[in-house]
């Protein structure tokens, strides 16, 4: 299943990273809940689809959000500071020594704040995702996230 989810997101990011060469299209790091890779395609000025590919030395998690952002909540110093929520699909797969592994299936809700820099194509960017895990067992889990992305 690892194998198969690590495909999955290279097909994913691999794909929209040549289609969308002119400038949506971000790609980086995620760090926390777990470490990985990120990845985020914005299709409108303030709409974008993200996914992220995290792993440790038993789990591989998956999310796609559909993320929504706001520019005019918060500014510092005249500089905006986005503001974003969205709505998503979670996969977290657990491999135990004992040979039950678990596969989880969750709806998603992330809230976060980025920051793009002017001069150079990067974002920052942190987050909080309430998790309702449905599939494999019942549970309200929170992702935290922070990052980089690097948008080509």
């Amino acid at each position: 299943m690892k194998r198969n989810l690590l495909m999955l997101a290279m097909v994913l990011f691999g794909f929209t990273g040549k289609a969308w060469a002119a400038g949506p299209f971000g790609l980086g790091i995620v760090l926390a809940g777990p470490t990985g890779l990120s990845g985020n395609y914005f299709y409108d000025k303030h709409k974008s689809f993200a996914a992220a590919l995290g792993w440790d030395d038993s789990d591989v998690q998956l999310h796609l959000d559909h993320l929504w952002y706001r520019s005019d909540l918060v500014v510092v110093d005249r500089t905006p500071i986005d503001v974003y929520m969205g709505l998503g699909l979670r996969l977290h797969q657990i491999e135990r020594r004992n040979k039950n592994d678990e596969t989880e299936l969750g709806v998603r809700v992330p809230v976060g704040v980025s920051y793009v820099f002017r001069k150079i194509p990067v974002q920052l960017f942190g987050e909080l995702a309430p998790a309702l895990i449905l599939i494999d067992r019942s549970a309200l889990v929170i992702d935290i996230a922070i990052g980089i992305r690097y948008y080509f």
